[in-house]
């Protein structure tokens, strides 16, 4: 049998577990929500990924506001360069999140998730408005659904697991 200071250890990372995907879970029924009050099929809704990104891995560099709102605004912006100059095909697709990739990384805002967006402009010849709205406004509400989220934990969680809040990693 473990230790006591083990067992609440690992109880408090369970809570902790199950608070994240509790959020993530709720963060989708969102998307979902007005995905269907914007009429935007939510196919086109690159969220899914970064929803759990976010709110699984709070701490890490390509959960933080910066990379998830730049990378995907570097990401679009790479998809609709190609589409512009190679047209809708996947030969685009692929220099596009190639050039999103490089993009993220050389600007400091490597978001993975937000590759799609290079590839579903590129693919399905998105109009620069979706740039707009679904992507800037999504991660913007993203951005603060998850910082919400987390200020949750830290004050409604840690204290009563009796457990420090994390520190910021990767800053």
């Amino acid at each position: 049998m473990l230790p006591l200071r083990e067992r609440r250890l690992s109880l408090s990372l369970v809570i902790i577990s199950l608070y994240r995907a509790l959020g993530a879970a709720l963060a989708i029924a969102i998307m979902e929500a007005l995905a269907a009050i914007a009429q935007e099929p939510i196919s086109r809704i690159p969220f899914v990924t970064s929803i759990v990104l976010v709110l699984a891995l709070p701490n890490s560099p390509a959960a933080q506001p910066r990379a998830l709102i730049g990378g995907h605004m570097l990401s679009c912006l790479a998809g609709w360069l190609c589409l512009t100059a190679l047209g809708p095909r996947e030969t685009a697709s692929a220099v596009a999140v190639g050039l999103a990739s490089l993009a993220m990384i050389g600007a400091g805002m490597l978001h993975p998730p937000a590759g799609l967006d290079a590839f579903l402009i590129a693919t399905q010849g998105l109009p620069v408005r979706w740039i707009f709205n679904p992507v800037l406004v999504g991660t913007v509400l993203l951005a603060v659904y998850a910082r919400l989220w987390a200020e949750g934990e830290r004050n409604l969680l840690c204290p009563l697991l009796d457990r420090p809040s994390h520190s910021r990693e990767g800053r």
